[in-house]
């Protein structure tokens, strides 16, 4: 498997980099899914602070967005009924609390494990979903984490997310979330970045300006896990669907 670190430099250098935008002479429609815990107001906030950018279709690239989903979190969403909900979309935006692996749907109780759920974005099997973006303590576990295991994500026997997934993202350490994070992604996705370089970027922006005034490590570190052939995929263009069995990439903050 392979890691790496990232830090508040290669932050700039992504900006810059990752800023440009793909025109292709065809678009084609992508769909934005919404899902927020039943637990706090501020999980409201976060999603709507992402989804109501494409409220109407911004073409990105060789792609047309909208948001198409907005919804409560219940496990259904992400387990039994999946080809309903996250894996009929393209992008889905999480916001809720979270441990290692975990997500909440309401209160503070894990009741969704990303190791027992099924393969996003298989094709074979009816998924779609690319870019799954977690705002959240901890769920996106990354290489350096106590617990960490790469079978974890990776769909096999014992479960897994990554069968057709292209990149999840979120934060490895505790965060604080109500904050302009999901704003700034999307400024930096509208831009054709590539997608875990916009939420990195994104999340060095907030701790920009208030981390110092706070006295504190706000908002958390950011993480996303992806197949080695996804790491420069933008919603404007991505590769094929990865498989299974493709070797594994981790990126993280600290």
């Amino acid at each position: 498997m392979n890691s790496r670190k990232y830090s508040f430099i290669s932050t700039l250098i992504c900006v810059a980099l990752v800023m440009c935008v793909i025109n292709q002479a065809h678009a084609g429609s992508r769909e934005i899914g919404g899902y927020v815990a039943q637990a706090e107001d501020r999980f409201v906030r976060n999603v709507w602070n992402f989804i109501k950018n494409f409220k109407t279709t911004k073409t990105i690239g060789g792609h047309q967005w909208k948001y198409d989903q907005y919804y409560y979190m219940e496990p259904f969403v992400f387990e039994g009924s999946h080809n309903a909900y996250v894996d009929c979309q393209d992008m889905a935006f999480v916001s809720c609390h979270g441990n290692f692996w975990v997500m909440a749907c309401h209160d503070k109780i894990a009741d969704v494990d990303f190791r027992d759920c099924p393969a996003y974005g298989d094709l074979p099997n009816m998924g779609d979903l690319e870019f799954l973006i977690v705002e959240s303590c901890l769920t996106i576990i990354a290489f350096p984490d106590p617990g960490f295991a790469w079978n974890g994500w990776r769909h096999t026997a014992t479960g897994g997310i990554f069968g057709g997934l292209h990149q999840a993202m979120g934060f490895h350490t505790n965060s604080q979330s109500d904050n302009g994070i999901p704003q700034y992604f999307a400024n930096y996705c509208r831009g054709n970045s590539i997608v875990w370089c916009a939420w990195f970027c994104a999340v060095q922006e907030e701790r920009g300006w208030l981390g110092s005034l706070l006295g504190m490590q706000y908002p958390g570190y950011a993480s996303a896990i992806m197949p080695q052939k996804c790491k420069y995929d933008r919603m404007g263009s991505y590769v094929s669907d990865p498989t299974a069995s493709d070797l594994l990439f981790s990126v993280w903050e600290e």
